[in-house]
């Protein structure tokens, strides 16, 4: 079906075949998977509709995650086809090439060279290239960033710093994530200059690039709230949240939210101060927009989850806020509201 069947037999035989290696034992396998891998790589570099590409990539990524050193022999092919699947018109294709990308990335011993070409695609192509290339590059980096060097790993930074100042919200966004994604593994020096350049980037008049700098401590206090916390520059960091919290523009109040909410579970978990941070939070929820307030009342039943009796410590405030919002004018505000309070409360059926 996959070598001589139609355009719709062939997209059929790649799901049908990934099904099948789904539930197919890793010893069995390896058995096989040189007979498999090469026709479905053949098959992607044709032109055959984007359909069969999406479903040879999906098989592909399922073999990547279940052959693993089996497939050493086809890395170089596969690295290539990848790459240039990320530049394809069709936003499936690329979608599933960037995670294959990403997981295979996990077998390779030469990762430099994939990234400096990563970062050379950054600096051309459109806004949906650049969305599918950033996504990759956060994949390799979470498989393999340790095998970055600090060369590369510099270069990055200041390409994607430039990137979170990008009119087109994918773009801002994934370039966010990507440095979040990195930043685990950035020496001090450089964790520091990031945090003043993010900084000084959320105070600008453009609210692209304030946002893009709210978005990037959003992700550094998912992927590495550590180096924030413990930063020197963490006073200025709840001041520049503080002020966000008043920003015209209500993705930037969110985005400061879930800082905000993020550095809190961090510090609930670790004994840290946390006074500051709920009282945000409570402002955020009373916020003129409802994702704003919807995202502050997630934080904080985020942060009862992780830690309820140190939360606890500050219900004389929390209790009439979440009070407060349980009689919103908007349903779905109501319905965080109920679900916050049910972890903060200890309410139980």
């Amino acid at each position: 079906g996959l070598i001589s069947g139609s355009a719709e037999t062939k997209e059929q035989a790649a799901e049908g075949l990934g099904e099948l290696i789904d539930v197919t034992s890793e010893k069995t396998l390896r058995e096989v998977v040189v007979p498999i891998t090469g026709p479905l790589i053949r098959i992607l570099g044709d032109r055959f509709p984007w359909q069969v590409k999406s479903a040879i990539l999906s098989t592909l990524t399922i073999i990547i995650a279940k052959g693993g050193l089996a497939l050493k022999p086809f890395l170089p092919q596969l690295q290539t086809t990848f790459v240039k699947c990320l530049q394809d018109s069709n936003r499936s294709v690329r979608t599933r090439a960037a995670s294959a990308l990403g997981k295979l990335s996990a077998l390779s011993t030469r990762i430099d060279p994939l990234v400096s070409d990563l970062l050379s695609m950054l600096q051309s192509g459109d806004d949906a290239v650049k969305e599918s290339v950033l996504s990759a590059l956060k994949g390799v980096v979470r498989h393999a960033g340790k095998s970055v060097s600090s060369a590369i790993r510099s270069r990055g930074c200041t390409l994607l710093k430039d990137l979170l100042q990008a009119d087109a919200d994918d773009v801002r966004s994934s370039a966010a994530k990507a440095i979040g994604t990195l930043s685990q593994y950035m020496d001090e020096t450089e964790t520091t200059d990031l945090v003043q350049t993010l900084l000084s980037m959320g105070t600008l008049p453009d609210w692209c690039t304030r946002h893009g700098a709210l978005l990037t401590f959003s992700s550094i206090s998912r992927h590495c709230p550590t180096k924030l916390c413990h930063s020197t520059s963490f006073p200025s960091i709840v001041d520049l949240l503080k002020d966000s919290l008043k920003d015209d523009k209500f993705p930037v109040r969110e985005a400061s939210t879930k800082t905000l909410g993020r550095l809190l579970c961090y510090q609930l978990q670790f004994g840290g101060s946390t006074l500051q941070l709920v009282q945000l939070l409570i402002l955020a929820s009373r916020d003129s927009s409802t994702e704003v307030r919807r995202r502050s009342l997630s934080c904080i039943k985020a942060a009862a989850k992780i830690n309820h009796s140190a939360l606890a410590t500050h219900i004389s405030i929390l209790g009439p806020a979440i009070g407060d919002t349980l009689k919103d004018s908007s349903s779905p505000v109501r319905v965080a509201a109920e679900r916050c309070a049910v972890h903060v409360f200890q309410l139980t059926k």
